[in-house]
């Protein structure tokens, strides 16, 4: 009986996870494509992905208290946990997005940022694999998400670098800049909590703990 409900959970968090890969894809999407009610749109998402996070908290407790599962039954119910709430969040920085992208909609000084482009490409692509991962207790796949985290966070200092210097030759435009940057630190933040999503997808299949490094705190106790 666990395992299915377990399976139920498990459904209903990759439903919510799909709205969010759309809502983080629209925000962007709008921004090149020069849309118009993308806004509208992920905020209608954004209801919809709240909806699932309170009614998924409340199945992942009831399961525990029903059936009180240990060993990987509970690591899993408690991951999903987790990870249900790294969606909700995940779902916020997509509305940020969408807010800034808004404002900036047939503007030329996006294209003065090539950067970005390749930061939404890298972000979610982390955020698909560690979706993919979970769904699949793919490890592997886990640990490359992982890894990973280091192409945005490079990416988002040179768009933080080259932002400066663009707001040093043209101050009049600093407004927009500040959107740009704006979107670039919530695309980062989506590969943090992309980071998230795959270190607990190792911790569910394998009991490790790797986040703030633990692997390697404890190679280096047993040397």
């Amino acid at each position: 009986m666990i395992n299915i409900k377990k399976q139920e959970l498990k459904q209903l968090l990759m439903a919510e996870a799909t709205l969010v890969e759309k809502m983080v894809s629209m925000a962007m999407d709008g921004l090149y494509n020069f849309g118009s009610a993308f806004l509208e749109e992920v905020l209608t998402f954004e209801k919809r992905v709240n909806q699932i996070e309170v009614e998924l908290d409340g199945k992942c407790a009831s399961l525990i208290a029903l059936f009180q599962p240990e060993a990987k039954d509970l690591r899993e119910i408690l991951m999903i946990y987790k990870i249900n709430n790294d969606l909700e969040r995940l779902g916020d920085q997509a509305v940020n997005i969408a807010e800034s992208a808004a404002q900036l909609v047939g503007n030329p000084v996006v294209k003065s940022i090539p950067e970005l482009m390749d930061m939404k490409v890298a972000a979610l692509k982390m955020l698909k694999d560690s979706l993919d991962a979970f769904a699949k207790e793919d490890v592997p796949t886990a640990r490359n998400v992982c890894n990973d985290d280091n192409i945005v966070d490079d990416l988002n200092r040179k768009i933080y670098m080259h932002l400066v210097q663009l707001m040093r030759t043209n101050p009049q435009q600093v407004d927009l800049y500040l959107h740009i940057l704006r979107i670039a630190k919530n695309l980062e933040r989506i590969g943090d909590l992309s980071t998230n999503i795959a270190e607990n997808t190792i911790y569910s299949s394998e009991g490790k703990v790797i986040k703030h490094h633990s692997e390697e705190q404890e190679l280096s106790k047993t040397k």
